[in-house]
């Protein structure tokens, strides 16, 4: 018993900056999100003037690359390792992933100059070597950052405020992997592309060094990996580790509600400069007013979402009104013609995300709680390996609607003026499409997600009486 309380009460000793500090491992990663989001399919097919297909087939291998190294990744960083008394179970393989996902989403953007049409297949190549080793690495760091969550922060105000913390901060990312580089970059010059990756090594690696002392792991959580790494036996294998994850209702909703989010986040990151060139016909730099719209009514309504989550604490309930007003408010970006109403979309947007990323956390933390319960084994890299797994899927819906998209709506890359009917087909990828998945999902998570504020409670009960 004295064990279990001293367990307790360490979590509720982190601190402000510590909370920060580990923030900025979701400020980093939506820099790189940023970056790779909106400007490989531009890069790929307007600069490079590599097929579309072929941009996309490229993104499909690296998708399903993606895919299958998650829940490996998640699997292998879950099994007992004689290193964890030293230097912990997740802190070590964020240090390992980040420094070369720093320098691999460089190369991405930095192929050699070649004929689009003669060096198709080594630029095939190329995209193929370079981002499925990205993805290796930024795995590596990513997974075991989000794994981490739910052992290092264990009440529910704890999860809020970190939580509020790590939303604040991850806009920060936005804004710099969003606003920085279109002041990079110009339209028809490749090579500002290749010169801005290479600028963000630099800031991406100051801000690595900022979050290493938020990824480091107490020593009691160190001793609770050593016993358990005695109390197991066997090594549960891989695929029965991922039976364990698929068998939980709850943990799976959250899966596709954050499945289709994502298409909304993959489309709209990726379109967003297709918008500004083709629809608004005017420079990169103007992308910066839609981004800062986004971000600004993200950032005001952050604090009243967290103190409205706190009040109605009801995490599926927050959950629910966010995903709800994150996709609703995407219906305007289908009408709207000049940059100051697409910008106020981007406001009203930018409201809708902020409740969503306030209620997703503890609702993702609530699923994996459960699942631990049930299976009284902490698995929670392999949870967040599954939960990836099929997240990339979304990178692959949003690579084919594009490619379908473009290819129906007669899209055309060498053009710097589109058809009315392509610059239609932008704002179906952009908003229409996105929206109405979403919705579908949405309608399915309220009536399966069944964890309410009563459910929680008793699942953390249970699992500070099982010091688990």
């Amino acid at each position: 018993m004295e064990k279990k309380e001293e367990i307790v009460n360490e979590a509720n000793k982190e601190s402000f900056g510590s909370m920060f500090s580990f923030g900025m491992g979701d400020l980093i990663y939506d820099v790189f999100n940023g970056i790779f989001g909106a400007f490989y399919f531009l890069f790929w097919e307007t600069e490079v003037k590599l097929n579309i297909w072929i941009v996309t087939l490229g993104y499909i291998f690296y998708v399903i690359w993606n895919s299958a190294n998650d829940p490996l990744v998640g699997y292998l960083t879950d099994r007992p390792n004689r290193f964890w008394k030293k230097y912990g179970k997740r802190f070590p393989m964020v240090m390992i992933g980040t420094v070369p996902a720093i320098l691999l989403l460089a190369v991405i953007f930095s192929p050699p100059y070649l004929d689009p049409v003669e060096g198709a297949w080594i630029y095939f190549a190329w995209i193929l070597i370079t981002t499925c080793s990205y993805e290796f690495f930024f795995t590596l760091s990513s997974l075991n950052h989000f794994a981490l969550y739910p052992d290092k922060f264990k009440t529910d105000k704890q999860r809020r405020r970190s939580g509020g913390i790590r939303m604040a901060l991850s806009l920060v990312g936005t804004a710099v992997g969003f606003i920085i580089p279109p002041m990079l970059i110009e339209y028809g010059d490749r090579g500002s592309y290749t010169s801005m990756a290479w600028i963000f090594v630099i800031i991406n690696l100051v801000i690595f060094l900022t979050l290493i002392p938020g990824h480091k792991e107490s020593e009691l959580l160190k001793e609770r990996y050593i016993r358990e790494q005695q109390e197991y036996k066997e090594q549960i294998s891989f695929w029965n580790c991922i039976k364990i994850v698929l068998k939980h209702k709850n943990f799976l909703m959250v899966i596709v509600i954050f499945f289709l989010d994502s298409i909304i986040g993959a489309s709209l990151t990726a379109s967003i400069q297709y918008v500004t060139k083709y629809v608004l016909e005017t420079e990169a730099e103007v992308s910066i007013f839609i981004l800062a719209g986004f971000l600004l009514g993200a950032l005001i309504s952050l604090g009243p979402w967290l103190i409205f989550s706190e009040k109605i604490n009801n995490n599926r309930r927050m959950l629910i009104i966010g995903v709800f007003l994150n996709t609703i408010f995407l219906l305007p970006f289908m009408f709207v013609q000049s940059l100051l109403w697409m910008t106020i979309s981007a406001i009203l947007l930018g409201i809708g995300g902020g409740a969503l990323r306030i209620g997703r956390n503890p609702v993702m933390a609530d699923a994996i709680d459960e699942a631990v319960l049930d299976s009284k084994l902490h698995l929670e890299g392999a949870f967040m390996g599954v939960y990836a797994f099929f997240n990339r899927f979304a990178l692959i819906a949003q690579g084919l609607i594009f490619a379908i998209v473009h290819e129906l709506t007669g899209f055309n890359a060498a053009l710097t003026t589109q058809s009315d009917l392509a610059k239609f087909g932008i704002r179906l990828h952009t908003a229409f499409i996105p929206m109405v998945l979403t919705l579908i999902g949405l309608v399915l998570f309220i009536i399966i997600y069944n964890l309410t504020p009563e459910r929680t409670k008793e699942i953390k009960a249970k699992l500070k009486e099982l010091n688990l």
